[in-house]
């Protein structure tokens, strides 16, 4: 599976340039742990436009992934869908928002983005994959004040753009922390600073799934203006599965909790 190792390597190098954590929680494990498998790598990006789930799930399928589920997060004004591959443990969790949805002002503002990599918007000026990065042009300090008063997830992707906005542990596979608990009392001894959105702990064992993730990391980013801020990046995210009634691991993701986990990215937690 070179083909996906490769994959996967590009985005965990692009993620973790901006999010040391996941790193230093990768070597932590590592000294206990003989084998570190990903449950799923998440992304985000905008409904209505080059960069939308339709136009990027492409891509996953040359890899040999299949769509799994579908998710609604209506608070959030967000569709996601779950891929789930035959020779990989890894699933990918890809998530839109509906921007047009929004107040007029953050419209505005992600028309220009959208506009920015694309006169005409069936064809993007600019090679568009998971692993893109930021397409468009840095968003002005005051723009990104807007969006993030009216969504913390679109003020994150203006920044951000395509690529991995976390990883996750899947802890079915480690050894010696074989629950999730021991995992987040590990982290918690090492000082790292867990989202505590409906409890540390998102789920339960009847939902057959059970997560965690820390708050993001924080990195300087200068805007037009010349202005340098603290803007939060990526999370570590951990999750264990149970087995299903017909024996099955369940594979899917429970809305309820993922809405939690993107709270990661919210600096005001």
């Amino acid at each position: 599976m070179q083909y996906l190792d490769t994959f996967f390597e590009k985005l965990w190098q692009q993620y973790t340039a901006i999010t040391p954590q996941a790193l230093a929680i990768h070597e932590l494990l590592n000294q206990h742990e003989t084998t570190l498998v990903n449950d799923h790598v998440a992304f985000r990006t905008f409904a209505n436009s080059p960069y939308s789930i339709s136009q990027l799930e492409p891509e996953l399928f040359k890899l040999g992934f299949k769509a799994f589920d579908n998710y609604q997060f209506d608070k959030k004004k967000l569709l996601a869908r779950s891929y789930i591959h035959k020779d990989s443990p890894t699933k990918i969790f890809l998530s839109e928002i509906l921007w047009q949805e929004l107040p007029a002002g953050s419209q505005i503002i992600i028309r220009k983005i959208i506009e920015d990599n694309s006169g005409d918007k069936a064809f993007p000026k600019k090679p568009i994959s998971l692993s893109s990065g930021r397409l468009w042009s840095m968003p002005s300090y005051v723009d990104y004040l807007a969006l993030l008063k009216d969504s913390e997830y679109a003020a994150w992707l203006s920044v951000w753009g395509l690529r991995a906005n976390h990883f996750t542990i899947y802890v079915n596979y480690l050894r010696q922390y074989t629950h999730l608990e021991s995992v987040i009392e590990l982290l918690q001894q090492h000082q790292y600073l867990l989202n505590e959105e409906g409890g540390v702990i998102k789920g339960t064992p009847q939902d057959f799934l059970i997560q965690a993730s820390t708050m993001a990391d924080k990195q300087l980013v200068k805007f037009p203006d010349g202005s340098e801020q603290l803007i939060a990046s990526c999370y570590y995210e951990f999750a264990q599965r149970f087995e299903q009634p017909n024996g099955d691991i369940y594979q899917g993701f429970v809305p309820s909790s993922a809405d939690k986990i993107f709270e990661s990215t919210n600096s005001n937690k």
